[in-house]
């Protein structure tokens, strides 16, 4: 996993990455995004793509209305969820 330090440098920050093993700097200053955009490819296996509107017309399609309404509230749920998160 790639570490880094934050530097801030006449009140401006930057990151550069670090060894923390032999405590020595790799690369070059980097602002925020560049650094974001590293972590997320090292960390971000695959891509998913939901349509909610078509999960919303599977579950419909359920035939048992009871885990028509299990689904339903499990989406929901999944949905808070996502919410609280941004």
């Amino acid at each position: 996993m790639t570490t880094f330090h934050r530097l801030i440098i006449d009140g401006e920050t930057y990151y550069r990455e670090v060894n923390e093993s032999t405590d020595m700097y790799h690369g070059e200053l980097l602002e925020q995004e560049e650094v974001i955009e590293i972590l997320l490819a090292e960390h971000v296996s695959q891509e998913i793509d939901v349509d909610g509107d078509k999960v919303r017309r599977y579950i419909e399609s359920i035939p048992t209305p009871l885990y028509r309404q299990v689904a339903r509230d499990y989406l929901d749920h999944l949905e808070r969820m996502v919410e609280s998160y941004n």
